[in-house]
């Protein structure tokens, strides 16, 4: 490779900002609610208020909210109550007014599912649902889960690292297999990853997330046939047990990736859905016209998209994710979380909660910061894409300063409730990998990798990043095909680069070493220029200095005195503590006590 690749697709309905404006502007049309709370996450005994933005273009008159509240499961009562309005908003894009209007809501005891309708009211006597599925033409479903229960500690610690289990090994003293093509099956097991736990201990990540394992007919598992079932040529359930039962004793969570989103077109629901006009599994589908137009994934035909909000198909997900809690796993990643409503997911916190306490919810929600901060509650955190995007933009694009780039970190991280996690990535299977994107400069993905474990959030490796894996083509083809295959070659273990792999084991260590210092206060420093970037990470007992040269030339750094464990992303050159010379395309952040005076 010798072009620098000069942008990034990143997969999602806000891809493009074609896609991005086209989303603002439905977005002030119609009754709009969006699952918005003030709090953003209501806590029990307090009260709280629902949101509703009413577009330029509707009359409304009234708004109610209807809604039932459930502890424990028995429903305690229902009732309504009235909306009233609150301000008119300017909006620019739309050239025209919209108007907000807001609803008081009682304090709700701990541990109750607040389930609720929001329905507006015209001049001319229509009504009007609000967030109208532009499928079904029906209003949403609203659920809300009140509750002050912490996310697990243990998330707050975790370093996971994502395996794509046909690439990573095939484990049994058998070799790789060799497909046509990349959309073929490379014979990567379970088995394999079992084999590999020591290596990945040895890496010191507490957290494998496994790509999907049920039965499937692709290689990526995006498509289930059988929630209930391992694809045989990954494996068995047994071997699951041995795998889950080997992490664990490594000090290792397994969690599973979970797709509630949508099924294959062979799962003998949607079969049953599409030849049966009585089968009960019609209603888990939407049809336009049945049997043929059905609503699917991305238009997907082979994908076809589950309706949660029927129950038998909530039914149906929920026993699946407590069948896998109840044989030793950790909690899920959630595939295409903004598929299923909100209200599914506060059900399945509560369904999965009630299993294991410690279980754990990562959503995969490709959209606002306003949408994503909306789970806080439901779920607990998100895969951090707006990060990804900026960090792949300062590091391997450098298409902005240093100063823009961490005050959008701090503001980000501001901007969601405590607890919430944001579990922060630098590639993953959808898109290039950040070596190819940075033109293969190691340099560049050691400083990215150094800024990213010093954020308080759960850091997320992709297989193969950690020894230097690289991809034979770009993911956008030159006939405009675009093809996520180049970034799951196979693991190769015996082309490992031992210095990026040192690399990633020095600053895993010190990141788990001081787990305290990532949730301190971030403070840009004086010597910051655009391609300078210094930062003081403050906690209450030492502080942690990163100083990271994105330029081509030296650059001057007073780093502090007294450092307790220092990171360099060189080798064999002056220690930027010793006369504060850094050089260029290099990083070093020390961890040193607290000033008490600073």
């Amino acid at each position: 490779m010798t072009d620098r690749v000069t942008s990034d697709f990143i997969f999602g309905t806000l891809a493009t900002d074609e896609l991005r404006l086209d989303a603002m502007r439905r977005a002030v049309q119609g009754v709009v609610h969006n699952n918005v709370t003030v709090p953003s996450r209501p806590l029990p005994g307090a009260a709280f208020s629902l949101v509703v933005t009413v577009g330029p273009t509707l009359p409304v008159v009234g708004i109610v909210a209807r809604y039932t509240i459930e502890v424990r499961g028995s429903l305690e009562r229902e009732n309504s109550v009235d909306f009233r309005p609150v301000e008119v908003e300017w909006d620019t894009l739309a050239w025209a007014y919209r108007q907000r209007w807001e609803a008081d809501m009682p304090a709700v005891p701990a541990g109750a599912l607040l389930r609720y309708e929001i329905t507006a009211t015209l001049a001319d006597g229509s009504k009007v649902g609000a967030d109208l599925d532009e499928w079904t033409g029906r209003p949403t479903p609203f659920a809300l889960l009140v509750d002050d229960d912490a996310v697990p500690a243990w998330l707050s610690e975790a370093v996971i690292y994502h395996v794509f289990v046909d690439r990573f090994f095939p484990g049994d003293g058998r070799s790789w297999a060799m497909p046509e093509g990349l959309d073929g099956f490379y014979g990567g097991t379970i088995r394999g990853v079992t084999e590999k736990v020591p290596y990945l201990a040895g890496l010191g990540v507490n957290c494998l997330w496994l790509s999907p394992i049920f039965t499937s007919p692709s290689h990526h598992g995006y498509d289930a046939t059988d929630y209930r079932m391992i694809e045989p040529r990954l494996g068995t359930e047994a071997d699951l047990v041995e795998l889950v039962e080997a992490a664990h004793a490594a000090g290792l969570r397994v969690i599973l990736d979970f797709v509630a989103n949508h099924v294959s077109e062979f799962h003998p629901a949607f079969v049953a859905a599409t030849t049966d006009p009585d089968a009960p599994e019609r209603e888990w589908f939407s049809f336009r016209s049945w049997p043929d137009d059905y609503r699917s994934y991305f238009d997907i035909r082979s994908l076809p998209k589950v309706d949660t909000t029927d129950a038998g198909a909530r039914e149906f997900l929920f026993s699946a994710a407590e069948y896998w809690l109840a044989r030793g796993v950790d909690g899920f990643r959630l595939d295409h979380a903004h598929g299923p409503t909100h209200a599914f997911w506060s059900e399945f916190r509560v369904r999965t909660r009630a299993i294991d306490p410690d279980a754990i919810t990562l959503g995969e929600v490709v959209e606002t910061a306003e949408l994503q901060r909306s789970y806080a509650g439901r779920l607990d955190g998100m895969l951090d894409f707006l990060f990804l995007q900026r960090a792949r933009g300062f590091f391997a694009f450098e298409s902005e300063t240093a100063p823009a780039f961490e005050t959008f970190t701090q503001r980000h991280l501001e901007f969601f409730p405590p607890g919430f996690k944001l579990a922060t990535f630098l590639d993953n299977h959808d898109m290039n990998r950040f070596l190819w994107v940075a033109r293969g400069e190691v340099a560049l993905l050691k400083m990215a990798a150094l800024y990213q474990f010093t954020l308080p959030h759960p850091p997320i490796i992709y297989y193969g990043t950690e020894t230097g894996l690289r991809q034979w083509r770009d993911v956008e083809h030159d006939d405009g095909r675009r093809v996520s295959e180049e970034s799951r070659i196979p693991m190769d273990w015996e082309g490992i680069d031992d210095d990026i792999l040192a690399f990633y084991r020095d600053l895993i260590a010190i990141r788990r070493a001081h787990p305290n210092v990532w949730w301190g206060e971030r403070r840009i420093l004086p010597d910051t220029t655009d391609d300078l970037l210094a930062v003081a990470i403050r906690g209450d007992e030492m502080t942690a200095t990163l100083a990271i040269n994105r330029g081509r030339a030296p650059a001057r750094i007073a780093m502090p005195e007294g450092a307790t464990s220092m990171l360099r992303t060189m080798t064999e050159v002056p220690d930027p503590a010793d006369g504060g010379h850094l050089p260029a395309r290099s990083a070093v952040m020390a961890i040193h006590p607290t000033r008490r005076d600073s």
